[in-house]
């Protein structure tokens, strides 16, 4: 494969750190800052190999799975289609960009809590806890969502624009959430099987539930997926003098368990966001790795 294509899907597989919505919109620059000449110049096979790539570094997120879709039904028209990868991603970003403004102000003037509690690292939930904290006074309390700790820089981003923010272990989510307001979770994406985001999202949601509280999850229709991203990234060792030890990074949490998933058009319920996933174009070239 082309070398620079191989350099943007090792970028992704080694990111650690950053949301979503931030893999897409760095692998999306990353090619657009090709030039049309190299585009054209690749044939289609190369871009569909590509494409799985990119989908095979980070396999539970549907962004990248979303922009690997649209580069592969370009590629999949021959040497014309190519041509239009770069327009085709441009138009996918700009959509992108619209939706976490218009999903911002959908969900400010949905979630009426002062107090919100939430976990991991989310572009979208800190747009929307912006969007809600020009508006009121927000106290935001953030599991540090181990392993990886995403919490814990996600809390200092939000401390530093102005934002109350405490860090708690995530073994503390049920105990805060007996004072505060809702739960509230990005999605890295939002499949026929539920909503896969970074584990101890399930722990939150029930937490609020056990308590009361409402539960909402945010979510652009860029991390819908029409089919099953079912690698939850874990690890497992076996000591030769000790106790196994096992690490999850992913987990799958039923679409019933929230109040409602907030998407850019409005909240919306199970049946309707099962009717969203339901007619997706895919690439040919999926077949390939069993989708």
């Amino acid at each position: 494969m082309d070398p620079r294509l191989q350099e943007i899907a090792a970028a992704v597989a080694g990111d650690a750190h950053s949301g979503a919505s931030e893999m897409l919109s760095k692998a999306a620059a990353s090619v657009l800052s090709l030039s049309d000449e190299h585009i054209a110049a690749l044939p289609a096979s190369e871009w569909t190999e590509f494409g799985i790539r990119l989908h095979m570094a980070k396999p539970s997120i549907a962004t990248l799975f979303n922009l690997a879709n649209v580069i592969m039904l370009e590629a999949e028209q021959g040497p014309e289609g190519v041509h239009g990868i770069r327009g085709a991603v441009e138009a996918m970003m700009e959509r992108e960009r619209r939706s976490v403004a218009s999903i911002a102000e959908m969900a400010a003037s949905t979630i009426a809590a002062d107090w919100i509690v939430t976990s991991s690292y989310s572009g979208t939930v800190s747009a929307v806890l912006g969007s809600i904290a020009s508006r009121r006074p927000l106290r935001v309390t953030v599991a540090e969502s181990l392993p990886g700790g995403e919490g814990r820089q996600f809390a200092r981003k939000l401390w530093d624009r102005g934002i109350e923010t405490e860090i708690v272990p995530d073994s503390n989510v049920f105990a805060r959430m007996v004072e505060a307001g809702c739960a509230l979770t990005g999605a890295d994406s939002l499949t026929p099987q539920g909503l896969v985001n970074k584990v101890g999202t399930r722990a939150l949601v029930e937490a609020a539930r056990s308590n009361g509280r409402l539960a909402y999850a945010v979510c652009g229709q860029s991390k819908f997926s029409p089919v099953a991203l079912p690698d939850m990234v874990v690890t497992e060792g076996e000591p030769a003098d000790g106790p196994g030890e096992r690490s999850q990074l992913f987990e799958c949490t039923p679409v019933e368990r929230f109040t409602g998933i907030i998407i850019e058009e409005g909240t919306f319920t199970p049946d309707r966001l099962q009717e969203l996933l339901r007619g997706r174009e895919m690439a040919s070239g999926w077949s390939s790795i069993g989708l």
